[in-house]
């Protein structure tokens, strides 16, 4: 899975101009999956600018929670959603605001015995930054997604991020 999103990532990397300003985050946040189980995730994430006021971003996040079983032991689940889209900036001095789409693949493997569950489907968020520095800034980011998959067929969740960009 992470050699497919360095595969993408290498593939827009030459599609694209390589004139346009790119982007590194590291972010955590949690992860409210099918408003079912709270996921606390950490992740990356890479923009690249691919017209004026447009960049691709790509990238991935980890997701764990934990809970105890009848015996005292603790189990986790686990969830890696990725990330593929577009991103809209808009800036005004030191703050960037935008709306960013695209689409989501998710894998979640859970300890309960019901197995791997692969899951897909657009998303929609919003972002605010704030430059602090001049090669740095800080983010929030809320996002939304709409997940298609076996065995309940539509899954529905949020993110909520925050994270530094380089």
């Amino acid at each position: 899975m992470l050699i497919v999103l360095a595969g993408l990532l290498i593939i827009t990397s030459v599609i694209f101009p390589l004139g346009g300003k790119t982007t590194a985050t590291g972010e955590f946040g949690v992860n409210f999956f099918g408003y079912e189980t709270i996921y606390l995730t950490t992740g990356v994430l890479y923009q690249m600018e691919i017209i004026d006021g447009m960049d691709f971003v790509g990238g991935a996040d980890f997701g764990i929670h934990t809970s105890s079983n009848v015996s005292g032991e603790i189990e986790a689940d686990f969830l890696i959603p990725l990330k593929i889209g577009i991103y809209f900036p808009f800036q005004v001095e030191k703050l960037q605001y935008g709306f960013g789409t695209g689409i989501t693949p998710v894998f979640q493997k859970t300890y309960d015995g019901s197995g791997s569950k692969f899951v897909i489907g657009p998303y929609i968020n919003g972002s605010i930054r704030i430059k602090v520095h001049p090669v740095m800034s800080v983010f929030l980011q809320v996002q939304q997604d709409l997940l298609f998959g076996k065995p309940d067929w539509i899954y529905t969740g949020s993110r909520i991020n925050i994270g530094i960009s380089f």
